[in-house]
């Protein structure tokens, strides 16, 4: 029996089957409540009970921040699931998974099938995908399409078959839909560097690319819904979004989402956890070895990623997380012809010992340092696997059987990564002032005044009005059982009436607002 499971032919099911498993354990253990999360889910719902696929709207306001491909999903997730955590997060999870397995395919196919075995590792032991693909949003759809697009110019730049060019604008077309304009400038990018640095950049490639073929399939396949969008909003979305959320974030600071360039290298280092540090040595090897193909694409894709991000003075963590794909295969190369005898990994192990040893204590001090969750600190606990599996990892390295040590060392963030999924983070997000007043809504007349958590709009699935302060008074003699949600700094400069009073106060976990809900006082 084990013998017939040991096929080749059957891993990329395998791998498929554990990343689902781990992109969708407690998919729907924790409530819609980060931002984002709550914004994009919302609108999905709102879309879905109008039957509407053009006009995204939050709160039936536009909502201009995104393109509407994450929206479909959702919808369609919606009509099989109900409107839920799970369902709202089931398609990321769906498109992580698939990422991880195209990663395999492209790898076996152009590499060898150890490679492609070691890029699937590495992938799956990194925390922060794994968080990426438990998340209501746009990235797991773009990271998706983006690296097929790359992935099947390559294929087709080497096999030059049709069908791989077809696939490359098709998933540059439905890139487009998922974030805008990003999925064709820079796989564009990338596509030009590897053609000038491999010194095929002439007509004879370009006309083999079929550019004109592709841009009508591109065109085809988004231009559709940007028009209709743009018609039905008066130009309104089209301003928002490629104004605003494109040129305003790669040109301004947004949001306080900023810092200098170096910082989307911490990204890549924190979101590779815990095989980036050995990302030094295989970028030197890259380098090394540039001429050979299959090494440039990966290297001009993921260098060129991270440092379009770097200009960009919008600088979020999830932005870089496109450029994984390609340094762990990069990683993965230099691990897997690693040669002890002349590049010793024992400084980058040593790292990682030091850093198992401080991490329980950092996390411990760290949960208590916040007032709001300071009670949950033994939570720290639930990643004890990680420094055991890195010393143990070490001890390994030292008995000469690397191979084990590395596997050790990725199944060791494995593991804590499902022990934040399915322990941790459902405490943390238990302590949210959404999850612990939204039992004090139900069934409520509800107004908010000038912002409210947008978690609360999921929740209640109703349109929330908005309430000025000479309207508070009135407000509550004629719903006495209403509430008012607000923030505490949206209440400094005012006046509540003698009828009011705020009943409750929690800071948003996550985020710096504390919201507040506003009844009728009790006389």
């Amino acid at each position: 029996m084990l013998k017939r499971l040991n096929n080749p032919t059957l891993y990329p099911w395998f791998i498929f089957i554990f990343a689902m498993g781990i992109y969708t354990i407690n998919l729907g253990g924790s409530s819609i409540y980060i931002l984002d999360e709550a914004k994009n889910a919302t609108c999905a719902s709102e879309m879905f009970e109008r039957g509407d696929w053009i006009v995204p709207t939050f709160n039936q306001e536009l909502r201009t921040d995104k393109p509407p491909l994450h929206y479909f999903f959702m919808m369609l997730s919606y009509s099989v699931f109900g409107v839920n955590a799970f369902a709202a997060r089931f398609f990321s999870a769906l498109f992580g998974a698939l990422t991880i397995l195209i990663s395999f395919l492209f790898v076996r196919k152009f590499h060898s099938e150890k490679l492609a075995l070691w890029t699937s590792f590495i992938l799956l032991a990194s925390i922060h995908l794994s968080i990426q693909f438990h998340l209501a949003v746009p990235d797991p759809y773009l990271i998706f399409f983006f690296t097929a697009s790359i992935f099947s110019f390559y294929a087709a730049i080497k096999e030059k078959r049709t069908i791989y060019l077809i696939l490359l604008y098709v998933s540059v077309g439905l890139g487009t839909l998922s974030k805008g304009p990003v999925a064709i400038g820079l796989p564009g990018l990338i596509f030009l560097l590897f053609l000038i640095f491999s010194k095929r950049f002439n007509w004879k490639a370009i006309k083999q690319l079929k550019p004109f073929l592709g841009a009508l399939i591109v065109v085809a396949i988004a231009l559709p819904w940007y028009v209709l969008v743009h018609l039905k909003t008066n130009g309104q979305w089209t301003e928002g979004f490629f104004f605003k959320h494109n040129l305003g974030r790669f040109s301004s600071e947004m949001e306080g989402h900023g810092g200098i360039f170096l910082i989307t290298i911490l990204f890549v280092l924190i979101g590779l956890f815990p095989f980036s540090v050995f990302i030094v040595q295989a970028l030197k090897n890259a380098f090394n070895n540039r001429k050979n193909h299959f090494v440039l694409i990966n290297l001009v894709a993921g260098l060129t990623i991270v440092t379009f991000f770097a200009i960009s003075r919008t600088k979020l963590p999830n932005y870089t997380v496109p450029a994984y794909p390609y340094f762990a295969i990069l990683i993965g190369l230099w691990l897997s012809n690693i040669d002890l005898q002349k590049a010793k990994p024992k400084v980058s192990l040593i790292v990682l010992l030091a850093i198992g040893v401080i991490l329980i204590p950092a996390l411990y001090f760290g949960i208590k340092f916040d007032p709001a969750l300071a009670h949950l600190n033994y939570l720290a606990l639930y990643f004890l696997p990680i420094p055991v599996g890195f010393i143990i990892a070490y001890v390994l390295y030292h008995k000469g059987r690397l191979r084990q040590s590395l596997q050790t060392t990725g199944l060791a963030t494995i593991l804590g990564s499902l022990c934040f999924m399915v322990f941790v983070f459902p405490r943390i997000d238990g302590e949210n002032p959404v999850a612990q007043s939204l039992h004090l809504l139900a069934g409520k007349e509800v107004r908010y005044f000038e912002k409210f958590n947008p978690s609360y709009s999921f929740y209640l699935q109703k349109e929330l009005t908005e309430i000025k302060p000479d309207q508070f008074n009135s407000f509550f003699e004629e719903n006495p059982e209403g509430l008012i949600i607000s923030t505490k700094r949206r209440l400094e400069d005012v006046q509540l009436p003698s009828n009011a009073e705020i009943s409750f106060s929690a800071r948003d976990i996550f985020e710096t607002p504390t919201t507040v809900l506003i009844t009728r006082k009790n006389n």
